[in-house]
């Protein structure tokens, strides 16, 4: 475990892979670092990976604070000065994509690509999901359907112990964390932040996620088709990094790669998994 202290709350972050540029994983509103783990371990064969816990998850200070948008950009910044990091790729899941693409928007200077995975750009379309003050619907305590629970239960990952991992950390985190991180992404809209990003950027989406719509890929600038690129994976939910991990690390590792080319999923992959992954 390591740590540092930002504005005197604990920042907690792992680290996987000792040379290569920087790569920084940020995570969701469900769990916690510990979920990008099988994809940092498959990136740092060439790439030095970070992945911090946002203040009010996982191991990083629990104490009363924002818990916005706007602090996790300003934490991730932070935390890039405090370790003498210039420049690096982000990888952001749902919450963790929005951190993402308002730090990329905001500090150019500062990130050389991004990719965003089940990202609401509209923020508002959460609230379709969670009502203020509803935590104990959020983590099914009393209504055990409740879509986000059954979603994590239900998913067909190769990692059962993250799964169950992302449940632990989900069930630990307190309502006024829930409240206020709903709260800021409902209020957020991207679509300017978009339109101001000059870096490419990569989102994938998963066409059965029924928390994030892949039909917010549709907010993506046509204007920068060059620069901005939408994969959507039929068999993938919220997580496609863990239910369709080969392909998702090969399409991370590729974005990396690249020079300005689009990337795409190369016929070879597809021998490595379910062929009614692509029918």
């Amino acid at each position: 475990m390591s740590a540092i202290h930002i504005d005197n709350r604990l920042v907690h972050y792992e680290v996987v892979g000792r040379r290569g540029a920087p790569m920084i994983f940020l995570h969701s509103w469900l769990g916690s670092w510990r979920y990008w783990l099988p994809t940092m371990e498959h990136v740092s064969e060439r790439y030095r990976t970070f992945a911090i816990d946002f203040w009010g998850f996982g191991e990083s200070d629990r104490r009363d604070g924002a818990f916005t948008i706007a602090e996790y950009v300003g934490m991730v910044v932070d935390f890039m000065n405090h370790l003498g990091i210039a420049k690096a790729t982000l990888v952001g899941h749902g919450l963790g994509g929005m951190v993402a693409l308002r730090a990329a928007s905001q500090h150019p200077d500062r990130f050389t690509r991004l990719m965003i995975v089940s990202t609401p750009i509209q923020g508002a379309q959460i609230q379709n999901h969670v009502k203020p003050g509803a935590l104990s619907r959020l983590l099914g305590r009393t209504a055990p359907s409740n879509i986000w629970t059954r979603l994590m239960r239900q998913l067909n990952v190769d990692y059962p112990q993250i799964l169950n991992e992302i449940i632990e950390d989900t069930d630990s985190l307190s309502e006024t964390v829930v409240q206020r991180v709903i709260a800021s992404i409902a209020e957020t809209d991207l679509r300017e932040d978009l339109e101001r990003l000059e870096m490419p950027l990569l989102a994938v989406f998963g066409e059965k996620d029924v928390i994030v719509s892949p039909d917010q890929a549709r907010f993506l600038c046509e204007d920068h088709a060059s620069m901005q690129q939408v994969i959507r994976l039929p068999r993938s939910n919220h997580f496609p990094f863990l239910d369709q991990p080969n392909v998702f690390n090969r399409l991370l590792m590729d974005f990396q790669a690249s020079n300005g080319t689009q990337v795409e999923i190369k016929t070879e992959w597809r021998r490595r998994v379910s062929q009614l992954e692509y029918i």
